[in-house]
């Protein structure tokens, strides 16, 4: 059959709980003493078999506890009774010998490692079960002590009261924790921000589980009936056994004296924390019984020997063999466990087969926040729907997220508050018109709720993000992918009109989408608006004009404020060609697009370059992901603002390929220049969304901004600024056939140009 084996875990478990209890019989051995030979002296061989029938009553108490505790774990996993009863018997062995109830940690921890779930969780399920039982047990006790009479001072009612108290007080802050109270969460989110990142993540994911661990349990009422009926149940066989120990060891007492007995094993939970030790069990019992009952001394002592023995004794016994038999198994029969599906472990989070928490950092910390959108994905994984996997930043009103509905299906979610419907629902339309295109990601479903709006596109384990793509592969392979894209765009995605010169759509864009957005952020961020202040600013070393001062710069150079105005229109754009919004699937190396925002006033590839260099010409992922303090300080009266600019090389090899290899062949002259205007006017108005989501980055972004309007401004410093090569043609100068070359000049020129 094998021999037994036990871990080295085991082997502690064995040799504490067994040292300790060596310990406490040898400290008191003379009150345990003395009870056997009170007991001995005083009882016959029926009545010890009546006791022996209330022990196994007490015994069955025990098991309907063990099945309380089991309903709300087995939300989490379910486990066996006979465990939970394993368990719940050690503990209570070491609330015996040891004070302020540490069995029931003991008991927790051991039911948490056995069937690998969270362990704050496990704790604080026992914990409330012990609040509840405080307050049912003490409650009930003085109520008892005003019908039937007893003591109205003195020690018993007065902790027994005050016990009550505190335990009603734990239990409505744990409820209002349950119910996401404000403060509470708030408090939580600064308390934990305290720590390292590794300690912090770790303690909000703990915290965050509890909560959502707990919801998922109170939704079901079944399961809650179900525990108060268990709960109603143990302290019916408890209070049954009560009632034997006192009949059968005085059967001659009056109703009232019985009555009271009966109640004498509540003053051991309702009169404080301490452990069970005979002496001090015995004083409270007998003091209670002393001053509220007619019997003698002699037949006190019995009594509070007897309910001593019938409580600890039989579940003792239980205990000694449980540390044996509990997780022992056989060499023979190795228990062997199926490997969980990769999104299984997202499924329920209070599961602990591997650690989590840094898949949920973001998440985390704007559910603390009690951000709206993070509120709500909350809600969702609390009914069921959806079950997070990661949680990405991001760089607009929608937050976008990788999860499972528990069938095995990984999908990618993106939410918007409802005021923002509409663009994510422009993106579902783009993406569903497109359905055929392999170069996309599919949609595969949309979903309008009372409070947000959200679509599911598909994902594809296989991808890599380009970013990782280009910073492992040769600049070659790099190029090839980014050429790639743009091949992709104009032969399946714009369809391109003659060049327009649109001096409207620019002054409504620049106005709408930049400048109001610009102010707004200042608004509500102190720091952004001291920072505009003045005509100059210094950003990493470098002085240069300000907003105002380059937007008035930018409307007075000569050629700068028309060469916005000039751009090759097309009905469809991406809109959002960031490297973050570009997948390179590995299985065939292929291009895939993400996250189309074709919203903009200004509709052409003008825009689509512009994203782009975003990220080549200013590092958007790495600012993005950058968690280094910004600075903000002044000299002589001009702002300064100082961050960690840390855009790679390969960056930057990419950035000159594009501007020299890609943009010549697709755009005009003039939206070549307009590029870094565009670059400009992207981090000015991401602004206001930086504020809500990270206000420590809107200062970075700020400085990009100015640093990009600058460079674009300069172009127009030059002599002649390239002027006399632009052209204004039907096509971009690579289309074979193309008109001759049309000098831009002044604004009447465009008009004469773009109207011939």
């Amino acid at each position: 059959m094998g021999s037994l084996r036990y871990s080295r875990g085991r082997l502690a478990l064995i040799a504490v709980a067994l040292t300790s209890l060596a310990v406490f019989t040898a400290v008191c051995w003379s009150d345990l003493a003395d009870m056997w030979a009170q007991l001995s002296d005083r009882l016959s061989g029926e009545q010890w078999i009546l006791l022996g029938v209330a022990a196994l009553v007490q015994l069955a108490g025990h098991l309907l506890r063990a099945a309380r505790t089991k309903v709300v774990i087995d939300k989490v996993r379910i486990g066996s009774l006979a465990g939970q009863f394993r368990h719940l018997s050690i503990g209570y062995l070491f609330n015996l010998v040891y004070p302020l109830r540490v069995g029931e940690v003991v008991r927790s921890y051991l039911i948490a490692k056995t069937l690998r779930i969270s362990f704050l969780y496990t704790l604080l399920a026992v914990v409330l079960e012990r609040l509840i039982d405080i307050v049912l047990v003490s409650g009930a006790f003085l109520v008892f002590l005003a019908v039937v009479g007893g003591p109205v001072s003195g020690v018993v009612p007065i902790t027994a009261a005050v016990a009550l108290v505190v335990s009603l007080v734990a239990i409505a802050a744990f409820v209002a924790l349950v119910r996401e109270n404000r403060l509470l969460l708030r408090l939580a989110w600064r308390v934990t921000s305290w720590f390292n990142g590794d300690l912090e993540n770790r303690a909000r994911f703990k915290l965050w589980s509890v909560i959502f661990g707990f919801q998922r349990f109170l939704r079901d009422r079944r399961l809650l009936a179900r525990y108060g009926v268990l709960a109603l149940a143990s302290w019916l066989c408890y209070a049954a056994a009560a009632v034997m120990v006192a009949a059968t060891v005085i059967p001659e007492m009056t109703d009232r004296d019985g009555s009271v007995a009966a109640a004498a094993p509540s003053v051991a939970v309702s009169s404080g924390v301490g452990n069970s030790a005979p002496g001090r069990y015995l004083a409270d019992i007998g003091g209670f019984l002393a001053d509220s009952t007619d019997l003698t001394p002699t037949d006190v002592a019995t009594l509070a020997a007897a309910i001593w023995l019938v409580t600890n004794l039989p579940v003792l016994l239980v205990a000694v063999v449980a540390v044996f038999v509990n997780w022992a198994r056989r060499i023979s029969d190795p228990v062997a466990e199926a490997e969980p599906a990769p999104s299984d472990r997202y499924v329920n989070k209070l599961r602990r087969e591997e650690d989590i928490s840094a898949s949920m950092t973001h998440f985390l910390d704007t559910y603390f926040r009690r951000q709206h959108l993070s509120q709500v994905m909350h809600r969702l994984e609390v009914d069921g729907n959806v079950s997070l996997v990661r949680f990405f930043k991001g760089g607009s009103n929608a937050v976008t997220l990788l999860a499972t509905n528990g069938s095995g299906e990984l999908f990618v979610k993106k939410m918007v508050p409802l005021e923002h419907a509409h663009r994510l629902k422009n993106q579902h339309t783009w993406l569903a018109e497109r359905v055929d295109h392999e170069q996309l990601v599919t949609v595969l479903r949309e979903r309008t709720a009372v409070d947000h709006y959200s679509i599911d596109l598909e994902y594809r384990p296989s991808s890599v993000p380009m970013f990782e793509y280009v910073h492992e592969n040769s600049l070659a392979e790099s190029e090839a992918k980014i050429a790639e894209l743009w091949e992709y765009m104009y032969d399946r995605v714009y369809s391109i009109e003659p060049p327009a010169y649109r001096p409207d759509v620019r002054d409504d864009y620049v106005a709408e989408r930049f400048v109001l957005r610009v102010r707004a952020a200042a608004r509500s961020h102190p720091a952004l608006a001291e920072a505009l202040k003045g005509d100059r600013i210094v950003v990493n070393g470098h002085e240069m004009d300000n907003f105002d001062r380059v937007l008035d710069r930018i409307q007075r150079a000569p050629g700068a404020w028309d060469d916005l105005a000039v751009f090759q229109p097309s009905s469809h754009i991406h809109g959002d060609l960031t490297v973050d919004n570009i997948l390179v699937d590995l299985p065939g190396r292929d291009v895939l697009v993400i996250d189309p925002s074709d919203d903009n006033q200004l509709r052409g590839p003008v825009i689509d370059f512009a994203r782009q260099m975003q990220s080549l010409a200013y590092g958007y992922e790495f600012l993005n992901e950058d968690e280094e303090p910004v600075l903000l300080s002044e000299q002589d009266g001009v702002p300064e603002i100082t961050y960690r600019d840390a855009r790679s090389a390969r960056y930057a090899e990419l950035a000159d390929f594009v501007t020299t290899e890609i943009m010549p062949r697709r755009l005009l002259p003039a939206e070549q220049r307009a590029v870094l205007f565009h670059v400009g006017l992207f981090y000015g108005r991401m602004l206001t969304h930086r504020v809500a989501i990270n206000s420590g980055t809107v200062l970075k972004y700020y400085g990009v901004c100015i640093q990009a309007l600058n460079r674009f401004v300069e172009q127009y410093d030059l002599p002649a600024h390239g002027q006399a090569d632009e052209t204004l043609g039907a096509e971009p100068r690579q289309t074979p056939g193309a008109e001759p070359r049309q000098t831009l000049g002044a604004e009447p020129r465009h008009e004469e140009v773009l109207t011939r």
